[in-house]
């Protein structure tokens, strides 16, 4: 059972489901911004990004929310609910953006305005805009509901969810309870951000804590190298401002296995400890593969890959009399397989391994499981520099195999560099790691529950984190509320 309230929810929503996506490759592109403005924020101008996705509004927006998306060149096209022109369809890797509380008064209407949109075998993003603090939670209760059971309606129930849950729900903090929790308690952020973008084909999510002037033009990149296929997205990299996008990706990806889905986060900002003010902000997104594979006796092995993109950016601000650069300084990313709690839940290979210093670090996981198949995966990141006495990396690992934990610290070291260099820079870093499940193990049976916490830290102290559990499933699987 999912631990929810509001009666009227059971009427509107009969399934939830949350999906996941493909990510987006990286590299460096040419960038253009015209101002510097106090709290270290910029206006960028993301103009040419219109000539290959169309931005959609169903119904009306929060005027506050127009003037966002407008003031970075991104033009609107408006839809009424329930008065789109007959045979009308979106284009393929349309961005749809929704006002919950519109919504809200009518989801039924926005259920079949979307019914009547999308196509089956299109890519769309549908962006829920909940800038309203006083929405009641069934209201927004509603809305997700119309829109993930038109999803599945368009789509099948075919896709293969990524439950993201309250990692202090009760039911994932029983240590040594054998018998896996059948449902969670949804994390509160998917109904109390600001945006939470869904994505169509393949599913995915993606959840924006603050959308606001200082960081719309990261939320948009950000969604679109999310959720956007590959190919699609490399269409739009010579378009984008080159410091929004991090610098390296994955290079080889597991070759047999599946993408089973993506959760993105943007989380709430840093700020600072004397004036209050906005210093920077961390985002980081999580890609997951699966694959199974069956012993000589019979035994079935469901198997996982977790590969994370974690960035983070300090802004320049001004507290008193004192310009204050702000970078990131440190990084903690754990994945936590909660072997401790089912120990029929393996922690297999993970890395960045040791103890290094570098700008570029590479390295490569592969399942030990999975004898006879390719279920390995080469990741390489960098600090975005090759210059001479630039930043770099140092990084530990603090990991704990015996419990399932994969723990991460990464340190940016300065270099040479003068500080007011690194302010308004991505520096991003890419954990990974393998897991199954033991079917001769207690818990060793789906779901597989995993935890993760990713911690920012600037080199002023200002640090932000975010926690949060997902189940992961093989195939199907159809969430009930109740």
């Amino acid at each position: 059972m999912l631990h929810v309230a509001g009666k009227r929810l059971l009427t509107v929503m009969a399934i939830i489901l949350v999906f996941s996506a493909i990510i987006a490759v990286y590299s460096y592109v040419n960038h253009t911004y015209t101002r510097a403005v106090v709290g270290g924020a910029r206006s960028y101008d993301l103009s040419r990004v219109n000539s290959l996705i169309k931005f959609y509004a169903i119904g009306g927006l929060p005027a506050s929310v127009e003037s966002l998306f407008r003031s970075v060149g991104i033009n609107l096209v408006h839809l009424l609910p329930d008065h789109v022109p007959a045979g009308f369809r979106l284009e393929s890797n349309s961005f749809i953006l929704i006002s919950v509380q519109e919504a809200g008064h009518k989801p039924l209407s926005y259920f079949n305005t979307l019914i009547n949109l999308l196509s089956n075998n299109s890519n769309h993003v549908i962006a829920l805009i909940n800038k309203d603090p006083k929405a009641q939670p069934f209201i927004v209760f509603d809305v997700h509901g119309a829109v993930y059971k038109a999803l599945s309606k368009v789509y099948g129930e075919n896709a293969r969810p990524i439950i993201v849950c309250d990692p202090e729900d009760p039911a994932l903090l029983q240590v040594n309870n054998t018998e896996k929790p059948r449902g969670c308690k949804i994390h509160s952020a998917m109904f109390k951000a600001d945006l939470v973008a869904i994505n169509t084909n393949p599913p995915g999510t993606v959840i924006v804590e603050n959308l606001d002037e200082r960081n719309v033009a990261d939320a948009i990149v950000f969604i679109l190298k999310a959720l956007l296929p590959n190919n699609v997205f490399a269409k739009l990299e010579p378009l984008l401002p080159r410091e929004l996008i991090p610098s390296t990706s994955i290079i080889d990806e597991p070759k047999d296995m599946v993408i089973l889905g993506t959760v993105g986060w943007i989380t709430n900002y840093t700020r600072g400890k004397a004036c209050g003010e906005v210093t920077g902000y961390q985002s980081f997104y999580i890609r997951y593969y699966y694959s199974n594979v069956t012993s000589a006796t019979g035994a079935l092995y469901h198997v996982f890959y977790s590969y994370i993109v974690h960035s983070g950016k300090g802004y320049q601000t001004t507290c008193g009399w004192s310009t204050i650069n702000h970078y990131p300084k440190a990084f903690a990313t754990v994945t936590h397989w909660r072997t401790d709690a089912w120990p029929g839940q393996v922690l297999d290979d993970w890395g960045p391994k040791n103890v290094g210093t570098a700008r570029t670090i590479s390295y490569t996981t592969t399942a030990g499981i999975a004898v006879g198949k390719d279920f390995s995966a080469t990741i390489q990141y960098s600090t975005g520099f090759t210059e001479p006495n630039a930043p770099y990396y140092t990084w530990m690992d603090e990991s704990d195999p015996g419990f399932g934990r994969v723990a991460t610290r990464h340190e940016v070291e300065r270099g040479g560099w003068p500080e007011d260099k690194l302010s308004n820079k991505l520096f991003t870093v890419e954990p990974s790691s393998f897991g199954y499940l033991d079917p001769n193990k207690p818990g060793g049976k789906l779901p597989m529950i995993i935890y993760h916490s990713l911690y920012m830290e600037l080199n002023t102290g200002d640090n932000v984190n975010v926690t949060l559990s997902v189940y992961l499933y093989n195939n199907n699987y159809l969430w009930k509320v109740g």
